[in-house]
Order: structure tokens, then sequence, then C-alpha cells
């Protein structure tokens, strides 16, 4: 490497000269990227421990906050749990001498910390969950996502990596969490496509003001924020909705853009106003709509009726008839 001069820019990122900065301290330089790389190592080891150290106290949190309005739904039930998963970590102090799970695992692994590494990695405690909008995506490189608190207005960049999907103006639930020179979400994310921004900025504002802030309030402001979207679908008929998860979850699992599962989402929604379906089976249903898709907004040719009646445990005819019947309702919205 050559050697910096005083003039040039500090390595460490700063927008200092060199001479202003480390330069004038004469403090160390380590590359961020090997602080990250530690950091990332370290985001990893952290969830194993709490896994295979301290599940039983992580069930135990999660049991006192179960929240029956969310029981009838069990994706959201799901996603609930993970997102408790993801404040107990790091903002309740459920183990001995009132410590949290990340505070003990910190304290057991610091003296093995470079000193930029150990300062960056204990500033992981102090961070509460709240709501970022996706402000850009760096289409062109994918490198960079830029996240905006809704509530103080503070943007962040995170990372991109490959598979992810995120999708400007939508609205993430997480913590950030600050690396060398940029921030990343801890242990997980909740997207929401369905909300309001004010309305999930009010109730955002709301728990806040209560005693504890949103790090003693989260629980609840997390059913609320989950409980918000579920309205937001306006099915009249929970097999309607059924059927949109279940669609929603194999569109998933073939790793679908979150984009068109969400149009077909949509296109259910509005085929189940327009016609008010009576499902016997909402897997023959799923099929067809999961086929419309395929078709229409992928313009896919490698998938047959056949295929998705099989993958759904439908028959063949029925998905057949239910297509055609999607189809004639919706030609006007899918061309």
């Amino acid at each position: 490497m050559s050697k910096i001069r005083r003039n040039d820019p500090c390595p460490c990122g700063s927008g200092k000269k060199y001479k202003k900065c480390h330069g004038a301290s004469n403090a160390a330089w380590v590359n961020p990227k090997l602080i990250n790389d530690s950091l990332d190592r370290l985001h990893q080891e952290v969830i194993s421990f709490a896994i295979n150290n301290n599940q039983n106290k992580i069930n135990e949190q999660i049991k006192k906050h179960d929240n029956p309005f969310l029981q009838d739904n069990v994706e959201t039930a799901d996603v609930y749990t993970t997102g408790l998963t993801m404040w107990i970590l790091l903002n309740v102090p459920c183990l001995a001498n009132n410590q949290t799970i990340f505070d003990v695992f910190y304290h057991h692994r610091r003296a093995t910390l470079n000193q930029q590494t150990s300062n960056a990695f204990a500033k992981w405690g102090n961070s509460v969950p709240s709501v970022y909008e996706v402000i850009t995506v760096d289409q062109q490189q994918k490198h960079a996502v830029t996240v905006r608190d809704i509530l103080t207005e503070d943007s962040f960049q995170i990372p991109f990596h490959d598979g992810d999907d995120y999708l400007e103006g939508s609205l993430i639930i997480g913590t950030l969490v600050p690396f060398a020179n940029q921030h990343n979400f801890f242990y997980t994310l909740i997207k929401l496509y369905r909300h309001d921004k004010e309305v999930l900025r009010n109730l955002l504002q709301q728990y806040t003001n209560e005693t504890g802030g949103l790090n003693r309030n989260f629980p609840n402001f997390l059913a609320d924020a989950l409980l918000l979207g579920v309205d937001a679908n306006e099915w009249d008929n929970p097999l309607h909705e059924e059927t949109a998860q279940l669609f929603a979850k194999h569109m998933v699992d073939k790793d679908i853009n979150d984009e068109i599962i969400l149009k077909g989402v949509a296109l259910w929604n509005q085929y189940c106003k327009a016609e008010n379906p009576s499902l016997k089976k909402v897997e023959s249903y799923a099929a067809a709509l999961e086929y419309l898709v395929q078709k229409t907004l992928l313009a896919s040719t490698n998938i047959t009726q056949g295929q998705l009646a099989e993958e759904y445990g439908a028959s063949p005819g029925t998905v057949s008839t239910i297509f055609r019947k999607l189809s004639n309702v919706l030609s006007d919205d899918v061309e």
C-alpha cells in the first residue's frame, strides 16, 4: 500500500484530511472491510449462541407476550414470534445479573476483539427496533440500499446482498446496528407492503412516548402494526385470505420477486371482490392463481397446470377450470 500523504482523504472514511483525522492523533486505522467481516461473523455467532444456549429463555419471553388477536392468522403469528426474538436478544434483560443475551455474549467475546471492532459491536446493545422506509435501491451495482427512520427521519445505508429484494417506498420493521461505515439489520427484518406510512408513524410515536419507550413496548407495537396489515387486506372471506397466503408461500419458496407476489395477491383480491367465489379447496384456487401469474406477469413457458396441480395437491381439471374463470374476469388487468 502506498504511503498516505497528509492532505489525502483519511482512509477511515470520515471525509476529513488524513492530517486532521487519524494522521493527527497517530490513531491506528483498520480497513473497514476487515471490521465489517468480523462483525458479520459476530452476528452469526451471537445468534447461534442465543439459540444453542438460551432457547428456553427466549421461549419464556415469547410466551409472556402471547397475543390472542394474532392466533387466527398462522403466518402473522409466526412473523410476530420472529420479531419478538429479534427484540429479546438485544433488549430484554432475561439472564442473570439483569443482562440481555447480547450482553452475556459480548462480555464473553470482547477480549478477543480489536478495539475498533469491539467499540462498534458494543453499540449493538443500545440499538432499539424502529420502522424504516426504503428510499433508494442501487439498481446498477446493487451494493447499497438507503433506508430512513420514519420517526426521526435519519437515513442509513445498508449493504445489498444477493437474493435481497427491496422495494422503494416499502416499510421495514427492524433493528439497525452499526458497522464500520454502514448499518445492517440485526437477526431479521419484517417487510410491510400494505401499511399506511402515516398511520404507522403515529402508532410508532404513540408507543415511543409511553414509559420505557419502544424498548419496553415493542411487543404491543409489533402486534398492532401487524394487525394493521391484516386489516388492510380487507378479505371478506377467511378462505380467500388463506388462498392468498398459500399462493404467496409457494411463490416465496420459488424466490419470486416480492413485487410480483403482491401483484398476484392484488389480482386475487380483485377477483374475490368481483365474484365472491365459494371455495371448497383453497389449493385449487391458489394453484390456478399461480398459473395465471406465471403465464401473464412472468411470461413463463416452463410450467404447466398439471405441474402446479401436483405441487398444490389439486386436481388438474379443477385448476384448469378455475384458471379460465380467473382469466375471464381479470383479462383487462393482466394483459
